[in-house]
């Protein structure tokens, strides 16, 4: 995959205190600003001419809305018809980590492949194997807060369908592109995704940085269910690999992608282009 279209979609908004997503206690006592929950489309022409569409994470569906307060949510059928796609369309959802905000809606796109590192998946089921003494607040409790316990259930039924395959660190997952693992981060086993194109290459970050001052400031993030050490390191990783323009860097929660970027409020929320492929045409004007 090189000249590929990559578009930013939003899903629903949340507000949340910065410190959640910038940092302790750099960003403490700074309110409650906007934050993005977001899915990346990749979208590809072969040589006959047939569009294959790709999504890095796919969100979360709607008994979610009510825990952290979740707001302007569509479904991906309403979001996906924004640029003209449908949830059968995408051919395969590449899962940055298990959190259900990126994987809870796997069960909306019926034709696609699901492609986890399998550290991820393996360190998730260790964890949902410990006993309750490690979950006294139940689905509330810090180790499922951000965790559906049927989401581990359906990449079950999604290996029993053939339909899931697990990656390692510097697999390419399809043509032109990466999955680069940072080990026990953010999550067990999040990667963070390379996306070949002409220009230069584009980095799908999700909650490997979730916000661009994660990066800028080399300061981790206040909510993880990994290592703060290791995010940091993933921080410099990324900002070496894009040789520090984090234009081109899609984090995984941050609004000002939409000012980076062309982008344009549809519906409720938001889509930015970070590019258009060469056969493509933008979506924004429609």
């Amino acid at each position: 995959m090189h000249d590929v279209s990559v578009r930013v979609l939003c899903y629903s908004h949340v507000d949340l205190p910065a410190e959640f997503f910038a940092g302790v206690p750099i960003h403490s006592g700074e309110g409650t600003p906007q934050a993005a929950m977001l899915y990346t489309l990749l979208s590809e022409r072969d040589e006959a001419g047939a569009v294959h569409h790709h999504l890095v994470d796919c969100g979360f569906d709607e008994p979610w809305i009510p825990r952290f307060g979740f707001y302007d949510f569509e479904g991906p059928d309403i979001v996906l018809d924004k640029v003209g796609v449908r949830p059968e369309d995408i051919e395969t959802v590449f899962v940055t980590h298990m959190h259900f905000d990126h994987v809870n809606n796997l069960h909306r796109f019926p034709n696609a492949r699901v492609v986890v590192q399998w550290s991820e998946y393996e360190g998730w089921s260790r964890a949902m194997a410990l006993p309750p003494l490690y979950s006294p607040m139940g689905a509330q409790s810090w180790l499922t807060s951000s965790f559906d316990r049927g989401d581990l259930s359906f990449f079950g039924r999604l290996a029993g369908d053939h339909r899931l395959t697990f990656a390692g660190d510097g697999d390419e997952l399809h043509p032109g592109i990466v999955g680069r693992l940072s080990p026990g981060g953010h999550t067990f086993g999040i990667q963070w995704l390379t996306i070949e194109t002409p220009e230069a290459p584009i980095v799908v970050a999700s909650d490997a940085a979730m916000w661009f001052s994660n990066v800028e400031e080399m300061w981790p993030s206040g909510y993880t269910n990994g290592s703060t050490f290791q995010m940091l390191l993933t921080y410099g990783e990324i900002s070496e690999y894009v040789g520090g323009d984090l234009d081109r860097v899609v984090p995984g929660h941050d609004m000002k992608v939409f000012d980076r970027h062309p982008s344009a409020r549809i519906g409720a929320n938001e889509v930015a282009e970070l590019r258009v492929a060469s056969w493509d045409t933008s979506v924004l004007d429609r």
